[in-house]
């Protein structure tokens, strides 16, 4: 991986900015669960919180993504942040004027903060690609992976201490504060300016630009395979890493608290080394073929997962601690594996969407990956409930396989067409 892209003053720019940005954001996060746990007594309160908050991403973001290419993206991001900057700071004011935030309060915080991101998400989307080089795209992606990664990491801790020493006052002002700062460094970004903004905006002109989105869609069949594909998998994953994960080592193997966060940490290590993989394969294969080939052995990994929590082998050992370390084992590797084509999907889309579009095309692909997520949890959910583990994982291995099989040859073949290209306005034109 090529950490010299941080030598690159606008590249590390953006990186600053996202990791402060999103540590203060996820430990604002973490210590609202706390909190909402504290005034109510019902974690699962704040869990409502977070689906409602989902409302206007999966209702505004294919709007959003038109205005995300008419405006100019540096002003888009550098406001944004801003804006999210004084919502927070204010509702800071309100906790210390009334000694409390209410539910009320919480549920309003947590909504414009979405608001706000519906356009914030696909503006920040086109940076990487913008101010790097197609032939770095992997190792941007990786180093930004990378980033949210150790954001993640850092966020629960910090949360934690600040939490139970002082109030959830300080968690807001901090965050606040995190947001200015990358408003500050994305100020000093160069970022070309690729938006097209019409002369005359009206209804008409959004419908068309909307629609010419579509229609690049559905014309370029190896991106239509991704934005089909990329709904698939989190479909799966985002269930199996959470819910999954929690219901075995917890229910079924009965771990310990201190157990289940060595599973946590398991997780995030292989996050860490994924976008070295990455950045290796990259060089010897096809990002369609790295995809294809992740989430293939990820299929059949998850399938091996799935006898850990059976009867036949946890009757194999007096103790749950030899399948609990199976199952570490094979979470590793699923985690890794995933987070690689990750990477490359992310690559991929870069590659391919040219900038000026790009807004319209990653607010399409992101509503159906947010719309798949709770269906995921809940459908998994129901069935961790009323069938035996082995056979959910099993049904998550069978989806994984049975989906890539019928994507082969389009990641297989059609990549090598990416790959032969080498100017990106050209990929466009012949990806079909």
């Amino acid at each position: 991986m090529k950490l010299e892209l941080f030598k690159k003053k606008d590249f590390s720019l953006l990186m600053f900015g996202k990791l402060v940005s999103l540590t203060g954001t996820q430990m604002q996060e973490f210590a609202l669960s706390l909190y909402v746990l504290k005034i109510t007594g019902s974690a699962t309160l704040f869990a409502s919180v977070i689906i409602i908050a989902m409302i206007p991403q999966l209702l505004l973001s294919p709007i959003a993504g038109v205005f995300a290419d008419w405006l100019d993206r540096k002003k888009v991001i550098v406001y944004l942040d801003v804006a999210s900057s004084i919502v927070v700071a204010i509702f800071g004011v309100l906790f210390i004027i009334n000694g409390k935030l209410s539910l009320l309060g919480i549920y309003i915080l947590v909504i414009l903060l979405a608001l706000i991101s519906v356009l914030y998400q696909p503006a920040i989307g086109t940076i990487i690609p913008t101010i790097t080089k197609k032939e770095d795209l992997v190792d941007a992606n990786g180093i930004n992976s990378l980033v949210m990664v150790t954001g993640n990491l850092a966020a629960p801790l910090i949360a934690g201490i600040l939490f139970g020493l002082y109030s959830l006052f300080v968690i807001l002002i901090m965050n606040s504060i995190s947001f200015f700062l990358a408003a500050m460094a994305e100020l000093f970004i160069f970022i070309p300016k690729n938006n097209k903004m019409p002369e005359k905006v009206s209804f008409k002109t959004f419908k068309g630009d909307f629609l010419e989105g579509v229609k690049f869609i559905k014309e370029r069949k190896l991106l239509l395979y991704i934005i089909i594909l990329a709904p698939i998998l989190n479909f799966v994953f985002s269930p199996l890493s959470s819910t999954g994960l929690i219901y075995i080592v917890k229910k079924v193997m009965k771990v310990s608290d201190m157990q289940y966060g060595v599973s946590q940490m398991v997780l995030v290590a292989s996050m860490i080394i994924s976008p070295f993989l990455t950045s290796k394969l990259a060089k010897r294969l096809s990002l369609g073929k790295i995809l294809f080939l992740d989430v293939f052995v990820s299929s059949i990994i998850i399938a091996i997962m799935a006898i850990v929590p059976s009867h036949f082998y946890m009757n194999l050992f007096k103790g749950s601690l030899i399948p609990f370390i199976s199952m570490l084992v094979l979470c590793f590797l699923m985690a890794a594996i995933m987070t690689t084509g990750n990477i490359a999907l992310s690559a991929m889309f870069q590659q391919i969407v040219p900038i000026p579009m790009m807004g319209r095309v990653s607010s399409v692909m992101n509503t159906c990956c947010i719309a798949c997520i709770p269906l995921g949890q809940v459908v998994f959910g129901v069935m961790f409930d009323k069938i035996s583990a082995s056979i959910c994982v099993l049904v998550a291995a069978l989806i994984l396989f049975i989906t890539i099989l019928l994507f082969k040859n389009a990641l297989w073949i059609k990549s090598e067409e990416l790959n032969a290209t080498k100017d990106p306005q050209q990929q466009s034109l012949i990806i079909n």
